[in-house]
């Protein structure tokens, strides 16, 4: 039993970050996005072609265009040609 609930909690660590959004920069130059998580705001600078991942627990975004949006933590976005694309 206790082997039982070490393979879950394992999993259940390992499996967290897997709900994070994930920003990729495919733009030329690097780009700043502004991440609120609570009271907390935090500059996040994406260098050209990188892919961060934040936001686990939700949050607000505001992207380098001014579009601000609400993320629950699983989306995908990209910033192609100065635009900013979620799924």
């Amino acid at each position: 039993m206790k082997k039982f609930a070490v393979v879950i909690l394992t999993s259940t660590i390992l499996a967290g970050p897997a709900f994070a959004a994930s920003l990729k920069n495919s733009d030329a130059s690097a780009q700043t996005i502004v991440v609120t998580e609570g009271s907390s705001k935090t500059q996040l600078q994406v260098a050209a072609g990188d892919t961060v991942e934040f936001c686990s627990s939700g949050c607000f975004v505001t992207f380098p265009n001014g579009d601000r949006e609400a993320l629950t933590g699983g989306e995908s976005i990209e910033i192609k040609g100065g635009k900013v694309s979620i799924k």
